[in-house]
Order: C-alpha cells, then sequence, then structure tokens
C-alpha cells in the first residue's frame, strides 16, 4: 500500500490533528460490504488516539441504524460519533417556530425528526407544509415529486439533506439525494438549502461534536466536492481515498491534501507525515 505525499503546501499555523472526520459510504464500505483493511485501521486510529467522527451524507438511516451497521463490521461507535445529514436537517428545523414537514425521505430522516418531536404530515396534506426535505428515496414516485412541488410552489421552505448526485453502492452507482432534487429545483425554479457536506451547517455541527478547532481535523472521504470542500471550509486537512466515488468523479474546485489508496492507509500516512 502507498499513498502520495501531501499536494498542497502545509498550511501555517495548523495544529497537529487530534480529530479524524470519516466518510462512510465508499470510505468505510462499499453497500453492506467493509473496504478492506477499513475495521483494523480504525482500531488503529483509536489506539494512536485520535478523536473520531463517523459523518456521512446519506440520509437513509438513522444514527442508531448505522451504528448497528458499522457494529455488525466490527466497528464500534456511539450515537454521539456519528452525524448524518438528516441529523443536521432536523436540529436545523427545532430552530423553527412548529414547522409542518412534508419529506420525500427514507426512514432515516423520518426517526431523526420524530426524536427532536418535529412534525411530519402526509403528502397528501401538501398545502399544510411550511417545509419540505427531500433526501435520497428509493421508494420515489412521480406522485411524492408532485406533492413536493406544490408544495414548494405554494411557498414551503425547500431543504435538501445532501447534495450527492450519485452514491456508491456493492452493485456500483446509483442516483443520490442531488439527482431528486435537481428534478425539483428544475420543476420549481427554486434551489434547496443543502444540510450536510459541505456546507455551512454540517461545519459548525462538526467542530460543535469535535470539541476542537477545524485545523486540528482531518476529514477523510472518496468525494473531492463533499469531503474536500468540508475540509476546505473548516480550515482542516483533507485527505481523498480511491474508493468508492473518487473512481469516477476526480474533479472538483478544490484539491485535496493527501491521496491515499484506501482508509487501510490511513495510520500509515499519520504516522509519516507526523500530523
Amino acid at each position: 500500500m502507498g499513498y502520495l505525499t501531501r499536494i498542497t503546501d502545509l498550511i501555517i499555523g495548523m495544529g497537529k490533528v487530534a480529530g479524524i472526520v470519516l466518510d462512510m459510504d465508499g470510505c468505510i464500505y462499499l453497500g453492506d460490504k467493509p473496504i478492506e483493511g477499513a475495521v483494523e485501521s480504525i482500531t488503529r486510529l483509536r489506539e494512536m488516539g485520535y478523536r473520531i467522527l463517523f459523518l456521512t451524507n446519506n440520509s437513509t438511516l438513522s444514527r442508531r441504524r448505522y451504528a448497528e451497521k458499522l457494529a455488525g463490521m466490527g466497528i464500534k461507535a456511539s450515537l454521539e460519533e456519528i452525524l448524518t445529514s438528516s441529523v443536521i436537517a432536523a436540529r436545523y428545523l427545532t430552530r423553527v417556530s412548529s414547522p409542518r414537514i412534508l419529506a420525500v425521505t427514507e426512514s432515516g430522516f423520518h426517526n431523526e425528526a420524530s426524536e427532536h418531536g418535529l412534525e411530519i404530515i402526509d403528502s397528501k396534506e401538501w398545502r399544510r407544509a411550511t417545509h419540505v426535505v427531500t433526501g435520497l428515496d428509493r421508494s420515489l414516485t412521480y406522485q411524492k415529486l408532485s406533492y413536493a412541488c406544490k408544495a414548494i410552489l405554494s411557498g414551503a421552505e425547500y431543504i435538501c439533506t445532501n447534495p450527492d448526485r450519485l452514491y456508491p453502492s456493492d452493485e456500483g452507482f446509483d442516483p443520490g439525494a442531488g439527482s431528486i432534487a435537481a428534478a425539483i429545483s428544475t420543476a420549481t425554479g427554486v434551489k434547496p438549502i443543502f444540510m450536510g457536506k459541505p456546507y455551512e451547517e454540517c461545519v459548525r455541527h462538526v467542530i460543535e461534536i469535535m470539541g476542537i478547532g477545524g485545523g486540528s481535523i482531518l476529514f477523510v472521504g472518496d468525494q473531492v466536492d463533499t469531503d474536500i470542500m468540508l475540509a476546505r471550509r473548516a480550515g482542516g486537512i483533507g485527505v481523498l481515498v480511491r474508493t468508492g466515488l473518487s473512481k469516477i468523479v476526480k474533479d472538483g474546485e478544490v484539491r485535496p491534501d493527501y491521496i491515499i489508496d484506501s482508509i487501510a492507509d490511513l495510520p500509515t500516512l499519520l504516522e509519516r507525515e507526523m500530523l
């Protein structure tokens, strides 16, 4: 296993890495299969004393379900160590007075919204909606899109959990939440407020949960425009892995600080670069 040395110059004044934010889909696993060496790598990172935060834009599962999924692969993670775009969206909506949410999502957002005391209405009640929330929805229908568009055109605020056009699976790459959002935006002319990586709400939550400055955080993932851009906006270090979406999505607005073959190489990178 090898890695490329840092692409950009060292950022002056950046502190030593104390925390690591790990993407999940395409970085730790593909579908239900862990990336080779991922379990051992994460175990080693914990032994090295780094704080770990598992961060995903995938809104389909709740934190509890993600903890169970990771545990099934041999990776222990507490709920406090897991952050999803659904959680960020739910917490954003708790700052709104009595929101009534029309959700075009899977169970992950529904569960997190319920835990935060939010009301999700039936899509047929679209006239009552104050907010529309979309995410990855693999049971998407034309009728769901229609109700969401009607609500938005009637004045409901439009929120999307994440901008990902694709997401990696063990069978290849499938359309993501960003593709659904593009369809709704085309129909309504309204762009959503995005909650996940690399947007400001996500940056704020990461810094708050980690309890350390952004300059002391290493961000690891398979997408330049989300994982590496998040690192830039947080003032941290971005590491791109050559697994997942990095195989087909290569261009982006920013460049990673490091590129490694997979998460299996991360402990070695940290040791050799003395981060």
